[in-house]
């Protein structure tokens, strides 16, 4: 930029800048890093407007923020609770996000300013977040019979299951225009109702939906919606109902609803639902993972077959024991180094946890086989019932053995002691393991800890033996050094 002052220079020849000479690129990057930064949930950069702060300083500024409001997310929200802008909002330039979950209110001063809202800057709503009973969504759904031509997110959340059929006209008026919509996530719905209106949302890239008790959406049917979703990344689900499902025959290729885009799938309820539902599905780009069930899977062929599709290799695994059931956590190795959340969870709620996990792990035994390092923890109760060397076995590549909680540690020192029975054990089972991780609680005395060290020495002996060998100590607190044996 030719108006742009040379940077000053220190004595030791080092170009400085200062915040007036730097470009307004580079003003711009600093701005929207600040944005993603400040609130994850956008609490305080919209509802509170804190990038009006930013318009204040100066007028170059102000200029580079309003110029590039769609990058910085800019925008007016509005709700029940009457903003002293109203007049700014219907003249300004700038979009507009309706926010009316916090205060279900669409009486008197809130229904007028939700009308003209919706009647007169339709061209400007970007996202409509609305929560109501039934006879709220009727006056909703009178005022939306239009185009929204700039709406890119739609959220609603029915006080009660809802079961009238959105209209053809929702959102897209007499016309029939184009849905814009990049996320749309309902609440307490029926599939029967939406998916006149889903089967429209054709650039949707993250989906939601929860469906109640009061309906049994056909996995077939839901299949049929998505199918019309090409840019479809992200899929949440939620199916709490009670009614049976039939499992479902395999599919043929021809058959199978491809979303080549999908890579992140997470579901809550039934697990016969999602076995039927990924029978017909495909997801080539599937990254993140997070499965919950409430009951027992592992008759299950579909899930197994979508899982061990998945293409990600995982370096770390994660293995949690409740009272109540018990969960697996994968990492790859790029989540592992950046300490991000595990991308591959799946959460069995209820069953006989012994016989469940060891069919849980036979059913991702394929996704085990690279992993390298493994952490098992205990919440509640040691679960010393668990058949800990059969499930150990599925981990032939794990370097570094990590646990955590009330007494595992003697039952997982007994099943690694059942490897050197035999004298002539090739060492097979858990052949690359290195180290054993005991994670320390602050208030276990030294006793306790040579205890469970003590536990562990036969084994170690033994590998040492075979010029094998196992290093085995407490995880270290601050200022203090590992315990080794």
């Amino acid at each position: 930029m030719s108006n742009i002052k040379a940077p000053a220079r220190t004595r030791s020849g080092c170009q400085t800048w200062t915040i007036n000479h730097l470009p307004d690129e580079l003003l711009l990057e600093i701005f929207d890093s600040y944005r993603q930064g400040i609130d994850p949930c956008d609490l305080q950069w919209r509802k509170k407007h804190v990038w009006i702060y930013l318009t204040h300083v100066c007028r170059k500024w102000r200029a580079i923020v309003f110029a590039s409001y769609s990058r910085l997310d800019l925008g007016i929200t509005v709700g029940p609770k009457k903003p002293g802008h109203i007049k700014t909002i219907l003249s300004g330039p700038l979009p507009i996000f309706i926010d009316y979950t916090s205060h279900r209110d669409t009486t008197g001063s809130a229904l007028w300013r939700l009308r003209a809202i919706l009647r007169h800057c339709h061209d400007r709503v970007r996202e409509i977040a609305f929560e109501g009973a039934r006879a709220d969504f009727d006056k909703f759904l009178k005022m939306t019979q239009r185009d929204f031509p700039v709406l890119k997110s739609l959220i609603l959340q029915f006080e009660y299951p809802y079961e009238a059929k959105l209209p053809d006209t929702f959102l897209r008026g007499p016309d029939l225009s184009d849905l814009h919509l990049r996320r749309i996530s309902l609440r307490h719905v029926s599939l029967a109702s939406i998916s006149g209106f889903l089967l429209s949302a054709t650039a949707v890239t993250d989906l939601l939906l929860h469906f109640d008790d009061s309906f049994s959406p056909s996995p077939a049917s839901l299949l049929t919606c998505l199918q019309g979703m090409p840019c479809l990344c992200r899929l949440d689900l939620s199916m709490f109902s009670g009614s049976p499902f039939q499992p479902t025959t395999t599919p043929t290729g021809k058959d199978m609803v491809r979303l080549s885009k999908l890579a992140g799938l997470f579901y809550a309820g039934y697990g016969v639902f999602l076995e039927n539902l990924v029978a017909g599905l495909s997801a080539p780009s599937l990254r993140d993972v997070g499965l919950e069930f409430f009951e027992d899977i592992s008759s299950f062929v579909h899930l197994p077959r979508f899982i061990n599709e998945i293409e990600e290799h995982y370096h770390a695994v994660h293995v949690s024991f409740e009272d109540l059931g018990f969960g697996f956590s994968l990492q790859t190795q790029l989540e592992y180094n950046s300490l991000c959340r595990p991308g591959f969870k799946l959460v069995p709620i209820f069953g006989d946890v012994p016989k469940s996990v060891i069919r849980m792990s036979g059913m991702l035994s394929t996704r085990l086989t690279t992993v390298e390092e493994l952490r098992v923890t205990f919440i509640r109760g040691a679960h010393a019932s668990i058949p800990w060397r059969e499930l150990l076995q599925h981990f032939p590549s794990v370097k570094v053995f990590r646990t955590e909680g009330a007494n595992g540690y003697y039952c997982i020192a007994r099943a690694l002691l059942q490897d050197h029975g035999d004298p002539d054990d090739d060492f097979s089972f858990l052949s690359a393991l290195e180290e054993i991780e005991l994670g320390k609680n602050p208030s276990t005395d030294e006793s306790q800890c040579g205890r469970e060290l003590a536990a562990f020495e036969p084994f170690v002996s033994a590998r040492q033996q075979a010029g094998r060998p196992v290093k085995v100590f407490f995880r270290p607190i601050i200022n203090e050094s590992p315990v080794l044996l």
